[in-house]
């Protein structure tokens, strides 16, 4: 018992020593995605806020593949001292569980989340050759053909994907899904007319002007970008929400004064003006919060995707 006694009172004046010095030394950012795309695009910009705000170099880790979760599963079984952080994303923490029978972590006991970083809604986008001026009217054409229409998306399984499947579940529709590898591809085909809508976020249809119509929001309010476009919640249909967001996450274990220290940092970094600016040129908006806010957050998204993939029948091995 004493032994016991000793031991936990040894480690919490452990953690406590190693949270006065921290940081001492680098800290690695990982971004389960390549390099040049929109997620690593902002966490440099965010690294280099932290590297500021911390007083030691942020470095940026590329560690990509399969969806995301290699990235994520290394940054799980990282040492939980706070020299290791992760950018997660929608993808990682919450749809790849659900979807695989096996990845190396689980997204609510592998880690502990410091803040939120963005969320933002899904949004419905048809080509504007489709004879359908709002999201009603996209039902109604559904309905009087069934599996006529094609829905391309980022992949099979994506976050877009599933956004899909909430729609065709809550308007109890018929339509043909064709996955491709990335949003950029999806994006191509619906302006070439080989598919006929996709589920996508911001920016989405902003850069392709009238050649594209969204239709419907799939968020809590209208988007600035978008101010005529109305939220499904709006004609009816609360149910079809579906957000996605990014959250930094530490390994489980990490000491809660190099948590909250991260939090401190983080959010003096998100609320920068050049890092919100770099933000808004993707059509997002940073939103720092509190470890237990997040956290609550996660707790709702990952049985809710979970529930999704049951519910479409995607669970793959």
């Amino acid at each position: 018992m004493k032994y016991r006694l000793g031991l936990a009172v040894a480690m919490l004046l452990t953690g406590s020593a190693l949270a006065q010095g921290y940081p001492n030394r680098p800290v690695t950012m990982i971004v389960p995605f390549p390099a040049g795309g929109s997620v690593d695009i902002v966490a440099r910009q965010i690294a280099t806020g932290l590297t500021r705000h911390l007083g030691q170099n942020v470095i940026v880790d590329n560690k990509v593949g399969a969806g995301g979760t290699i990235g994520t599963g290394a940054a799980a079984k990282a040492t939980p001292d706070g020299y290791t952080m992760l950018l997660g994303t929608t993808s990682a923490l919450a749809v790849s569980p659900a979807l695989y029978a096996s990845v190396p972590y689980d997204p609510l006991k592998s880690f502990i989340p410091v803040s939120e970083v963005t969320r933002g809604p899904f949004l419905v986008t048809v080509r504007a050759s489709l004879p359908v001026k709002d999201i009603r009217e996209l039902i109604d054409y559904a309905r009087k053909n069934p599996g006529k229409l094609n829905a391309g998306s980022a992949g099979n399984g994506s976050v877009h994907h599933l956004a899909l499947e909430i729609f065709k579940q809550a308007a109890k529709l018929e339509i043909a899904h064709v996955p491709y590898k990335g949003g950029g591809p999806a994006w191509t085909a619906l302006l070439a007319g080989d598919i006929d809508l996709l589920f996508d976020s911001m920016p989405g249809p902003l850069p392709y002007g009238d050649r594209v119509r969204p239709l419907a929001i799939a968020g809590p309010q209208r988007l600035a970008g978008l101010p005529n476009v109305p939220t499904f919640a709006e004609i009816g249909m609360p149910e079809v929400s579906t957000v996605f967001f990014w959250a930094m996450v530490v390994p489980a274990g990490t000491p809660p004064d190099v948590v909250a220290r991260l939090n401190q940092a983080l959010g003096q970094t998100l609320r920068d003006p050049v890092v919100k600016a770099e933000f808004e040129k993707q059509s997002m908006e940073t939103s720092p919060g509190t470890p237990e806010e997040i956290a609550k957050f996660m707790e709702q998204q990952v049985p809710m995707w979970r529930a999704v993939v049951q519910k479409a029948g995607l669970k793959q091995e």
